[in-house]
This record gives structure tokens, sequence and C-alpha cells, in this order.
């Protein structure tokens, strides 16, 4: 499957595929949060959602493809896509303020209009940040420069702030193919849209998230993710039983077996995505949420609240159909263990 160009095209793919999908709720631009039923109908359910970061394209096709290839008895639900808006792009994202799409042919552009047409808050270096209507755009990705002391922060607080995917060449996720979308809390701190699972104050995304996992209550939960290099990761997160923790630990040498009988590349020995992560296996890593501050991601939740849950990730600078086949193929790992743990 080649990725998708806009978030119109996965849902008319998913049509196509004869599933009637579940409306969660609408983005900012009125687009569908949907999720779709597929599997059987054992419980307890299983939760895979991808996308919550716009730029991870291989997370979103991967998840489409497993509607209707995962083989399980279980109920399914799959969120295939958290944040529509990104997945149209940074020109698109724009166009919900402009009203128009901008013509945008180079990186360059993006400046000069920001200028033109916002009223520009921030402005150092080559990063130009603005606001326009009711959004925030830059130039730059801000999410590891700005705190949220900055005095210009205070018109972008409860606001969100795209900037456009600024790396050529990456199949899916090509040069301002995608947006990414930061959320500015109403404290004023810079986070993205997979936050937010454990606090009043939350954007559509993460609510929708999280109202559906209160409503099928998963036994499992996947999230398709990818980073920047060129190999494949999970992260796990410990548990608050020791049978949920053994399962877990179970589903992980699961997958990671698979993924090195099919060759594909793992991290190197001494790789660690973060200091807020522990390493049992090479490419299997122990996320403490607690360690890395700042607001619940989607598995964080699902791990305190449901059971087993997995972050997977690709590298990006793999094909993209290889990255596609390595989601799927631990996603159907885990799950052939979840059967085995509810086979009674």
């Amino acid at each position: 499957m080649p990725p998708f160009d806009t978030y119109d095209d996965l849902l008319a793919d998913i049509e196509s595929r004869g599933h009637t999908p579940q409306i969660l709720g609408h983005t900012p631009a009125q687009q569908p949060l949907i999720a779709v039923k597929s599997g059987g109908d054992k419980l307890p359910a299983i939760f895979i959602s991808a996308g919550s970061h716009a730029t991870e394209q291989a997370g979103v096709s991967a998840a489409v493809e497993l509607i209707d290839e995962l083989e399980t008895d279980h109920q399914v639900y799959t969120f295939p896509c958290r944040d529509p808006i990104g997945l149209n792009g940074f020109a698109y994202a724009l166009s919900l303020s402009l009203g128009t799409t901008p013509a945008l042919q180079h990186l360059d552009d993006i400046a000069p209009l920001l200028r033109e047409r916002g009223e520009v808050l921030h402005e150092a270096d080559d990063t130009v940040v603005a606001i326009i209507g009711e959004y925030g755009y830059a130039t730059h990705n801000l999410y590891y420069t700005a705190q949220g002391a900055e005095n210009w922060l205070a018109a972008l607080k409860g606001r969100r702030l795209y900037w456009p995917n600024r790396a050529p060449g990456i199949e899916g996720t090509d040069f301002m193919q995608r947006a990414y979308a930061l959320i500015i809390d109403p404290a004023g701190e810079v986070l993205h849209i997979n936050r937010f699972h454990d606090t009043p104050w939350a954007p559509v995304e993460a609510r929708c998230t999280r109202d559906l996992m209160a409503e099928i209550t998963p036994g499992l939960t996947l999230d398709l993710h990818e980073y920047g290099g060129d190999a494949f990761w999970f992260s796990a997160r410990h548990q608050q039983n020791g049978d949920d923790q053994q399962w877990e630990e179970r589903m992980a040498d699961r997958m990671i077996a698979a993924i090195n009988a099919v060759s594909t590349p793992l991290p190197p020995d001494d790789y660690l995505p973060g200091s807020f992560f522990t390493k049992s296996h090479l490419g299997v890593y122990w996320l403490n949420a607690n360690e890395r501050g700042e607001g619940l991601n989607l598995v964080d939740y699902a791990a305190t609240v449901y059971g087993p849950s997995f972050t997977i990730e690709t590298g990006m600078q793999l094909p993209f159909a290889d990255r596609v086949a390595a989601a799927k193929l631990a996603a159907q790992k885990a799950v052939e263990v979840f059967g085995e743990r509810h086979a009674q």
C-alpha cells in the first residue's frame, strides 16, 4: 500500500474495504475522527492507533491494512489517524486560516507568507512564528526549544501551532507533505497531540482516544509510530500487576524474535531512545513516564489504566513498504500472544 496523499483518501480506502467507521468526534476542520471495528466478538478488546504525529505515515498505512489482515477472535478497534489535519499537509493547515490553499514551492516561501498574512509573534535567525486566525504557524519545530516561559507564547495558549515537515526524500513524509501539530496548553506548555490522556484540558483527538478506550476497556493497546532513524524498535511500560507484566514480556519476546527472523535492522547495541528508557533486549525498551515528565501519551495511559501496551517504532530512512511490513508483523505477534493468554 502506498502512503495516503490526503485524509479523504484514507476514508475512501476504508469505505472501499466495506467498513462503516464509527465517528468519535471531529477535528477543528470538521474532519471525522474515526475508529473501525474488526476481528471477532471475543473480549477483552484490542486497540490499535496510529498517526498522532502526521509525519509518521507508515504506521497509518499499517493500521489500515491490519483492519482486514489481523487474525484474531477478539474485537479490534482501530483509530488509524489521530491527526487528519497534519496528514493533509502544511499548505492545508495554512488554508484553515487563509481561506485558500497557498502555493508553496519551497520552505523559503513560508517565512515571507507568515510575515505578510499573519501577526508575527517571534522571529530569531530563520525561525518565524506567527498567528493567523485561530492557529499559530512556524517555519521550524519548536517542541524541543520553546519551554513555555517565553512571552510570545502567551498569544498561543490553548491553540495549535503547525510547522512543516522539513526532511526531503522520506517516502510518505516528503518535504512539506505533512504538517506537525503542536498544542500549547492553557498553562503555556508546548506539547503535541500524543499527550493529554490524563489531563482535564485536552484537544479533541486525545479526548476521543480516551473516550473510546473507556468504552472498550482494551486488554492490549498498540500505538504505531516512526522515528527518524533506519532501524526498528518498540517500547513497553511496566505493568500494574505481575500477571500483566509477565504476559507483556512474553509479547515483547515474540515480537522482537519475529522482527529478527526477517532481518529487519535493529538499533545499535548502545542506542537508547532517551534517558527515561531502559533496555531489556536489543530493540526492546521500557519507558518510565514519571522520569520523562509531560502528560501521559496513549501507551503510558493505557498501561496505567488497562494493561499491556506497546509503542511500535519503525525507521523513516527505510523503504516505506518495509516500514509498514515491520509494524504489521510486530502487531500480529503481540496479538498472537494475547490470544494465547485468553485462549480459555
